[in-house]
C-alpha cells in the first residue's frame, strides 16, 4: 500500500534525503519528542552563566564514556635548589667553591653531562654523575685561563649557599642543556611521564509540569502556562549547570548510582594567589598577579568574578578597560582589560558572592572543554509523564562533564577585597 494512503496527511519528513523515505513524523508537539535546546537555553539571561556561556562557544567536543580522561604534561623543570647535604662540604648551609659534590632539591632536573648556572654567583659547572640527589660536578667549567693561569673570561667557583643557610636563601641552580664531548655517544634520556587526569559526566535535570484542565484555562495575564514555566525552568537548569562548572567536586558514589564532575576549581586548586586589588597598591597588586596569570599559556585569557571585584577593578584600570564585544568570540558583550601580560576579558558573575565575594579566576579557554555527553547537550524532553496522567510533564536534560588542561595555564586570585 503506497504511504500517502496507508498514513494519510503530510508528515514532516526526518530523514535527509530523497522523497520517500521511510520513516515520518507526525503531531510532533503532542508526542514524546527530544528537542536539542543548547543553543537557545545559553542565550537566555546570558550575563548570570558567563563561563557556560562562554565555554560552549569556545569548545564542545563530545564525551564518549561517562568518565573522561586524559593526560598533561608539564614542562621539563630547568631550575633548582641547592640543599643541605650534611657533609663537612656543607658548613653552616654553605658549599666551599672548591667541593665537587653536594645535594640539590631535585635532581631530576639533570643528567651527566648537563651544563648547570649557579643563578647569584654567575659560576658555570658540568655534571659528572648523579647518585639521587647528589651531584658530582666539575667546578668553574665556564673559567677560562690563559697563560700563567691568568683569568680570560668567565666566572671562578664560589661558595654555593643551601637552604640550611642562616641568612640567606639556597641558590637557584639553573640547567642550561649540555656540552658533549667530541664523538660522543647519546646522552641519557631526559623524559618524564604524563600526568592522569579524569573526570565523570554529570546527568542535570530540571522538570515542570502541570495538570491539563489547567492548560485549558484561560489566564487573564494572557499566554501559555507551559511556555512560561519551560523559560523559568530553562534559567534554572542553566544555572545549575553554572555552579557545578565552577565550584563542582568529582564523584562516582556507586552505591547511588550518581556521577558528579569535577568543576574549575577543583581542576586548578593548586594556582592560587592573593593578591589586593583595593586600595592605593590595588593595580600594581592586580598587575603582578597577572604576570603570574599569563606566564604560560595564551596572551588572551577571561577573568570570572564577582560584580565587587570588578568595581574594584575598573576604579583604577578606567583607562586600560576598554568597552568592547566580545561577541564573535564569546558570545556575550564583555569589557576587556589590557595589560602589558596579556588582554583579559572581565566577566561578572552572581555566582561569586559570599564566601567568593573577594575570588576570581584567570581561564584560558584555548584548555577548556564542556563535554556533552550522548547527545544530551541540553534538550527539552516534552511529555514524558505516566500514559494515565491528566496532565503534562516537560523536562529540561542535560549530561556533560568538564575538562580542564594544563593547570598552570590557570589562576586563582584570593583576596582581592583586602
Amino acid at each position: 500500500m503506497a504511504d500517502d494512503v496507508k498514513y494519510p496527511g503530510s508528515g514532516q519528513n526526518i530523514w535527509t534525503g530523497k522523497d520517500g523515505a521511510p520513516v515520518k513524523s507526525y503531531n510532533i508537539d503532542r508526542e514524546r519528542r527530544t528537542i536539542d535546546v543548547a543553543s537557545d537555553i545559553l542565550y537566555l539571561q546570558p550575563s548570570e552563566t558567563p563561563f557556560l556561556v562562554i565555554g560552549g562557544r569556545a569548545s564542545k567536543k563530545p564525551a564518549k564514556s561517562l568518565e573522561v580522561v586524559w593526560y598533561d604534561k608539564e614542562p621539563n623543570a630547568w631550575w633548582t635548589k641547592s640543599d643541605d647535604d650534611g657533609t663537612d662540604d656543607d658548613t653552616d648551609g654553605v658549599i666551599e667553591a672548591d667541593a665537587t659534590e653536594f645535594d640539590v632539591v631535585d635532581a631530576n632536573v639533570f643528567r651527566p653531562k648537563d651544563v648547570i648556572k649557579v643563578a647569584r654567583t654567575g659560576e658555570v659547572m658540568i655534571v659528572s654523575s648523579i647518585d639521587g640527589d647528589t651531584l658530582t660536578v666539575k667546578r668553574g667549567y665556564g673559567h677560562e685561563t690563559g697563560a700563567n693561569d691568568v683569568t680570560v673570561g668567565g666566572t671562578e667557583a664560589a661558595d654555593i649557599y643551601t637552604t640550611e643557610h642562616d641568612t640567606e636563601d639556597a641558590d637557584n641552580l639553573m640547567r642550561m642543556g649540555n656540552a658533549m664531548e667530541e664523538n660522543s655517544l647519546a646522552p641519557e634520556p631526559r623524559a618524564a611521564q604524563p600526568s592522569k587526569f579524569y573526570n565523570y559526566v554529570q546527568t542535570f535535570r530540571s522538570p515542570f509540569s502541570g495538570s491539563y484542565d489547567d492548560a485549558a484555562e484561560s489566564k487573564r495575564a494572557g499566554g501559555s502556562e507551559r511556555e512560561r514555566l519551560m523559560k523559568e525552568a530553562a534559567v534554572d537548569h542553566r544555572l545549575d549547570i553554572e555552579r557545578a562548572l565552577v565550584f563542582g567536586e568529582r564523584n562516582e558514589v556507586v552505591s547511588d548510582e550518581t556521577r558528579m564532575m569535577g568543576g574549575l576549581f577543583q581542576f586548578i586548586n593548586d594556582q592560587r594567589e592573593t593578591a589586593d586589588i583595593s586600595g592605593s597598591s590595588g593595580e600594581a597588586n592586580f598587575e603582578s598577579f597577572l604576570e603570574d596569570a599569563f606566564w604560560y599559556g595564551s596572551k588572551t585569557k577571561l577573568f570570572l568574578t564577582s560584580p565587587r571585584v570588578g568595581s574594584e577593578l575598573n576604579q583604577f584600570a578606567r583607562d586600560r578597560i576598554e568597552t568592547t564585544s566580545g561577541e564573535e568570540t564569546y558570545g556575550l558583550r564583555l569589557n576587556k582589560y589590557i595589560s602589558f601580560h596579556g588582554d583579559l576579558y572581565v566577566a561578572t558573575s552572581q555566582m561569586f558572592e559570599k564566601e567568593y565575594r573577594d575570588k576570581g579566576v584567570v581561564l584560558d579557554m584555548e584548555h577548556i572543554d564542556i563535554m556533552p555527553y550522548d547527545g544530551e547537550d541540553t534538550t527539552l524532553h516534552t511529555n514524558i509523564q505516566e500514559p494515565d496522567r491528566d496532565g503534562w510533564k516537560d523536562e529540561f536534560r542535560t549530561k556533560m562533564t568538564l575538562r580542564v588542561r594544563k593547570a598552570k595555564t590557570h589562576r586563582i586570585l584570593e583576596g582581592a577585597l583586602g
